[in-house]
């Protein structure tokens, strides 16, 4: 009898999980090639509606840039008075900082796609950074990925947005063509891997994962020692009925349910709950041994970067030339503990990273402090 019951529960196991995934979008797959759409001959009204289309789409700006407060809502603001205002903003040290004109916000536009950290509006940073790291992902790199032509779209739509003559260069036959996005009853080719899926759906743009470090949703790592299976494919396709704790509602797209086929979401599910506890550690991750000069310290946390020191011409910071002959060793190696503790007159506060204390040595530490004692005037 027992045998019986155990054999009647498997079978009906088996019928749930079938009949859910016959109710999740069932969409042949496409089994031809991706559309390809040359962009020789793409004058600037065809730049702006691509970018257009990129901006909500393959670009997943609009997954961000809203109105539900997690970015600034791009779309909505007066970005004409807006862009001049981030190019003189104080705390702008980018390439057009100080700089006026389209051309100006052209390169500010690209800059922020690219390397978002650049400059970091205010109460848009991070989680506890001070508004020093953004968490948007790098446009130019994965899991977005737009080429050039791409991005030199989306610039051309904002500036057009903002009611400025589009300063991009036109795309020539020897760019690499633009994918077109599939309209209507077209079907996306079927994704076969739960890393495919999560890339497709930009899952590593608000969740760390892949070490995006993005914080505008939990962390994904070792979501499977918290949630079980069903819970974790409840949270993609219902994401507001149950909220982490520390996070807000509303923010994570709720149509995944609609927009993956039903494998893709079991894919994705198995890949979730695979995951280890922590980020794999890389290369990259790996401790650098102590620096063991003091030019190399510096080299390595890039203090030219900011002040002016071995000819780079850099003003962030207080040039370090001559500063044994303002300062003591004992106060050098407090502004690099506690570099918002005094602020030299001319410079703002929160410019300096508050961090070096913990990621350099203590030997790294004494010798950046005698290599700038020493330095001439």
């Amino acid at each position: 009898m027992t045998f019986i019951r155990v054999i009647g529960f498997s079978v009906a196991l088996l019928l749930f999980y079938m009949g859910f995934g016959h109710i999740l979008p069932q969409v042949e797959p496409d089994k031809s090639a991706p559309v390809e759409v040359s962009t020789a001959g793409l004058d600037m009204d065809g730049m702006i509606a691509l970018g257009d289309k990129l901006f909500s789409g393959k670009g997943t700006c609009t997954l961000c840039h809203n109105d539900m407060g997690r970015a600034p809502d791009t779309l909505v603001m007066d970005m004409a008075a807006t862009y001049p205002e981030r190019l003189m903003d104080a705390r702008y040290k980018g390439v057009s900082s100080g700089k006026e004109g389209a051309k100006a916000i052209e390169a500010y536009i690209l800059e922020s796609m690219t390397d978002p950290t650049a400059f970091v509006v205010e109460g848009y940073g991070q989680k506890g950074s001070n508004d020093t790291i953004s968490p948007m992902p790098a446009a130019d790199k994965a899991p977005i990925e737009l080429t050039v032509v791409e991005m030199n779209a989306v610039t051309a739509f904002l500036q057009d947005l903002a009611g400025l003559t589009p300063t991009v260069p036109l795309p020539s036959a020897d760019d690499a063509p633009v994918a077109e996005e599939l309209t209507g009853g077209e079907a996306a080719p079927l994704l076969t891997s739960g890393e495919a899926v999560s890339d497709e759906h930009g899952c590593a743009s608000c969740h760390d994962l892949d070490g995006s470090g993005a914080d505008l949703g939990p962390s994904l790592y070792g979501i499977g020692k918290r949630m079980s299976r069903a819970t974790v494919m409840e949270a993609i396709i219902d994401p507001n009925a149950v909220i982490a704790q520390g996070y807000d509602a509303g923010f994570m797209p709720d149509d995944f349910g609609e927009a993956m086929r039903g494998s893709e979401l079991l894919l994705l599910t198995d890949y979730l709950m695979a995951l280890p506890d922590t980020a794999p550690v890389t290369d990259d991750d790996t401790d650098e041994p102590p620096a063991t000069s003091g030019l190399e310290v510096a080299d390595k946390f890039g203090c030219a970067g900011c002040h002016d020191l071995d000819g780079s011409g850099a003003d962030i910071g207080p040039a370090l030339n001559g500063i044994g002959t303002r300062m003591t060793a004992e106060q050098v190696k407090q502004n690099i503990l506690e570099p918002n503790a005094e602020i030299t007159e001319g410079y703002e506060a929160d410019m300096m990273p508050d961090y070096f204390g913990d990621d350099m040595a203590e030997s790294e530490i004494e010798l950046i402090v005698d290599y700038l004692m020493m330095l001439p005037e």
